[in-house]
């Protein structure tokens, strides 16, 4: 696929999902609890991109293995994989970012943002470093949770500027702002991945 079919399919992506996270019940309990849900965002995608692309559902690939040469120890070979391979020529890394930010149905628990913005770096750097010359298209997608409009600004300023000091492209970040079935305010961002 093309850049333009990637990010149409990477918008349909963040359509479709926005809808599953208002209408879900259960991630309104994990976002009332600060709790992460990365492994149903993963489903929950697979099931789009199966639904959007049914000729492609075989080749739409949760974990898939990297072939990256420069991987020595046993160890850190199960730490390279991508998230979602999308028609063997796109990947794609997901996370989700619990923040703490206050909201008054939200418990107050301590969450390690910076810790969450680290591991979103790594993934960028794993997406950069992916040794599959067929990968052409690259993107990480991250919902952030909760994100009250009165925050959204110090968010932004202070952890996806960490993002654009990458080299991240300001046109290549888009966003949808949610709420849950609760009423609680969180997004959920793509970023285009270049070398």
């Amino acid at each position: 696929m093309d850049e333009n079919q990637f990010k149409q399919a990477l918008e349909t992506i963040l359509d479709d999902l926005k809808t599953k996270l208002e209408s879900n019940r259960g991630i309104q309990v994990f976002v009332e609890n600060r709790d992460k849900f990365e492994g149903w965002v993963k489903v929950e995608i697979v099931d789009i991109l199966c639904n959007r692309m049914p000729d492609k559902t075989g080749k739409i690939i949760p974990e898939a293995p990297d072939s990256n040469k420069n991987i020595t120890s046993e160890k850190n070979k199960n730490y390279q994989h991508v998230d979602i391979i999308i028609d063997d020529d796109s990947a794609l890394e997901l996370k989700t970012i619990n923040t703490n930010y206050r909201h008054d149905k939200v418990k107050n628990k301590i969450r390690p943002i910076s810790y969450n913005i680290k591991q979103l770096k790594a993934d960028i750097k794993k997406l950069r470093d992916l040794q599959d010359e067929n990968i052409k298209n690259k993107a990480i997608l991250f919902v952030v949770f909760p994100l009250p409009k009165k925050d959204v600004e110090k968010f932004e300023n202070r952890y996806l500027k960490q993002l654009k000091e990458l080299g991240i492209n300001e046109q290549d970040i888009l966003y949808k702002e949610f709420t849950t079935n609760s009423d609680v305010p969180s997004r959920i961002y793509y970023v285009i991945i270049r070398k």
